[in-house]
């Protein structure tokens, strides 16, 4: 809050915090009593055992793209963003490259991702409109460049135990079996986890 400015004090200490009643007041606040089972409470917190983290511990971002739930690991993760003009580039004519689109000021390479793994778009059929969700943006990175694809839906992070990991099945999209390293369950569903390195490799060979 600002005050007034019509306080006699101001010419002469310039700001409040300048002032020695100013001070004062701070004084009274900080040394005031504890509140009732304020101590108790932060003794019982500094008190806990500390839960450590399992070893074998993993985290991806998840997200669909199409029927394909699939997920990156959140190292590579950046942001997610709104959807927002695509602008495509002249004499391009790579099935992989959407064109540029302007992330924070930033012209970031807009990728297909259903186009490099395979995946067909379905129909959007009345049930599927009808559970249609908010369509993002998903910027990710590796130590040379940012790239962007749009997907279907976000769910977010998922953490899970290595031991959780199950092997790749025949039915996962054909141009995605070679990207996807393992796959693990989720919500009655199972989840592709996506070779972060394969995949930039891929798509930095195919932009250039």
């Amino acid at each position: 809050m600002h005050g007034d400015g019509t306080c006699a004090d101001l010419e002469e200490h310039v700001h409040c915090r300048n002032c020695p009643q100013y001070m004062a007041a701070a004084s009274v606040l900080l040394e005031r009593d504890l509140p009732p089972a304020y101590q108790g409470e932060w003794t019982r917190h500094f008190s806990e055992e500390h839960r450590a983290e399992a070893p074998d511990t993993e985290s991806i971002v998840v997200f669909r793209i199409s029927d394909e739930w699939l997920g990156l690991p959140t190292a590579v993760l950046s942001e997610f963003v709104d959807l927002r003009p695509i602008h495509s580039l002249p004499h391009r004519r790579n099935g992989n490259l959407l064109g540029l689109t302007n992330v924070r000021g930033e012209l970031l390479v807009c990728v297909s991702l259903n186009n490099v793994l395979g995946i067909e778009k379905q129909a959007q059929t009345q049930k599927r409109r009808e559970l249609a969700t908010y369509r993002r943006l998903v910027v990710v990175h590796d130590k040379d460049s940012r790239i962007v694809f749009p997907v279907d839906e976000v769910h977010g992070i998922h953490r899970f135990s290595v031991g959780e990991l199950k092997d790749v099945p025949a039915t996962v999209a054909k141009g995605a079996a070679p990207y996807t390293k393992a796959m693990v369950p989720w919500n009655d569903r199972a989840i592709g986890c996506l070779d972060d390195q394969l995949l930039f490799f891929a798509l930095n060979r195919s932009l250039a």
